[in-house]
């Protein structure tokens, strides 16, 4: 019963947290201000979370996976391609950043932060692992260092994306080519096709329903990641 309690109240605590970050961004967020908003004091909080940075890291991690389960869910080949799924993932992550001003203050700070990239880099191969992602590739370490790198260069673009014109599928193209050609050394061909099918999913997905998704992913019954 206590664990329920405990995790009942972590839930409740991301959910705020979460809430407050799109509205005010991370900088102008304390710890004062997710207590009070949680109905608990300070030093309870910190018994969950003792600083801002550890909060930031489970909610870029439920937010990641939240992402990831969407493009599992438009994702209807019968044999999938690791690398097809980073291309939508990134579209994703990018597009949702690019139309919602509250998701972009969390994905900024998510690719602006050193310890969140960290984190990112750390969750992708977290996932790598579980899933045996890329476990047919024989050079799987090169395509770990691969992934840590345009994560990265995912998070300049997205920062400066008007400075050069880009668009959501345009930096997730560009990241995945960089990434296959340069960890993978696939042919243009084999690229090309990785992109397009990647264009797929982007097709068949519904963002409303992703942002649905994002909106509840700290409510009853949701799995929580920490």
């Amino acid at each position: 019963m206590a664990r329920r309690k405990n995790m009942q109240k972590r839930r409740e605590i991301l959910d705020n947290t979460f809430r407050l970050i799109r509205a005010n961004g991370f900088d102008h967020v304390s710890l004062q201000m997710i207590a009070e908003n949680s109905g608990i004091s300070k030093s309870l909080l910190q018994s969950y979370y003792p600083h801002k940075a550890r909060l930031m890291t489970d909610i870029v991690r439920n937010l990641f996976n939240t992402m990831w389960d969407q493009v599992e869910i438009n994702y209807h080949a019968p044999k999938k391609n690791p690398f097809t799924r980073v291309d939508a993932l990134i579209y994703t992550i990018a597009t949702l950043g690019m139309t919602d001003k509250g998701l972009d203050r969390v994905i900024t700070e998510a690719f602006t932060d050193q310890t969140s990239l960290d984190n990112w880099s750390r969750m992708l191969d977290e996932w790598m692992k579980s899933h045996n992602a890329f476990s047919e590739y024989s050079n799987y370490q090169e395509i770990r260092t691969g992934i840590a790198f345009i994560i990265t260069g995912v998070g300049r673009l997205y920062r400066d994306r008007e400075k050069h014109g880009l668009n959501a599928e345009q930096m997730a193209d560009h990241s995945t080519s960089s990434l296959m050609y340069g960890f993978l050394h696939a042919d243009p061909a084999e690229i090309d096709a990785v992109l397009e099918e990647g264009h797929g999913i982007i097709d068949d997905s519904n963002i409303g329903e992703v942002h649905h998704a994002i909106d509840t992913m700290f409510d009853e019954g949701k799995v929580i990641y920490s």
